[in-house]
């Protein structure tokens, strides 16, 4: 499914998110990277609908989100957060059956088809071993993947993640990149994701969206757009660009 974004203007405690036009192709991973206060979380939380969009910003397919319901938007986009905080340490089958909201009725509780669908995104993460831990026993690495399970649960043709790799290990920061480029690949999904390595965005990324103070400052294909004036721009700080064997890497 293709997004586009028009006319986004989003403002909080002095900052402002000031989208004037982008748009992500369906199929693809996307990623946005920038300095901290650039404004990629909060673009994705307005994406998600976490925060409130005016009508007319943003489309899916030329739907507008915000004049959706929201069961209709869950089906359409599943978020996934850095890691939420949990007040209770559920089974994570049951963390994951909860992605199923969309589908079910006021009151009523899982189906068996409910419960298989868990169990197939717990499968398709590679987590199905884990089904029956508690979600906080799992590592950090683990639990991101039980995250975007929840959201593969919730059957969206768009995913939204969150800096899913931060903090990790880097077989576990592998590891969730190459999931996202199996979901764009083997299941068509549109993938958007926040990340503040250059070397996994240039390597995983179908297009990047540099962000700096709210604005977009530029979009398209690594290999296209990757320039040391642009890093300089963005991040106020000298880089050198290493290409080794095809794979790009940032010298500070």
């Amino acid at each position: 499914m293709k997004i586009l974004v028009q006319r986004l203007d989003y403002a909080y405690d002095g900052f402002r998110l000031d989208i004037d036009s982008l748009g992500f192709a369906g199929g693809r991973v996307t990623s946005i990277v920038g300095p901290n206060g650039a404004g990629k979380s909060t673009f994705l939380k307005c994406a998600a609908s976490v925060l409130p969009l005016d009508r007319g910003c943003l489309f899916v397919d030329e739907r507008d989100l915000a004049a959706l319901g929201g069961r209709e938007r869950a089906r359409l986009i599943g978020y996934v957060p850095q890691e939420p905080a949990f007040s209770f340490n559920y089974e994570v089958r049951d963390y994951v059956v909860m992605g199923r909201a969309a589908f079910l009725s006021v009151f009523s509780s899982p189906s068996p088809h409910d419960v298989r669908m868990a169990e197939e995104a717990l499968h398709y993460v590679g987590l199905e071993g884990c089904s029956r831990r508690p979600f906080l026993e799992l590592s950090s690495g683990e639990r991101r993947l039980v995250l975007i399970a929840r959201a593969l649960a919730q059957e969206p043709e768009i995913l939204l993640l969150d800096e899913p790799t931060s903090f990790l290990d880097p077989r576990h920061e592998v590891r969730i990149m190459r999931l996202c480029r199996r979901l764009a690949g083997e299941m068509g999904k549109t993938l958007i994701v926040t990340l503040h390595s250059l070397e996994m965005a240039a390597k995983y990324s179908d297009a990047i969206v540099f962000m700096k103070a709210g604005r977009v400052v530029a979009f398209g294909p690594p290999g296209e757009i990757l320039t040391e004036g642009l890093l300089r721009d963005v991040y106020d700080l000298e880089m050198r660009i290493v290409d080794c064997a095809g794979q790009k890497f940032f010298v500070k």
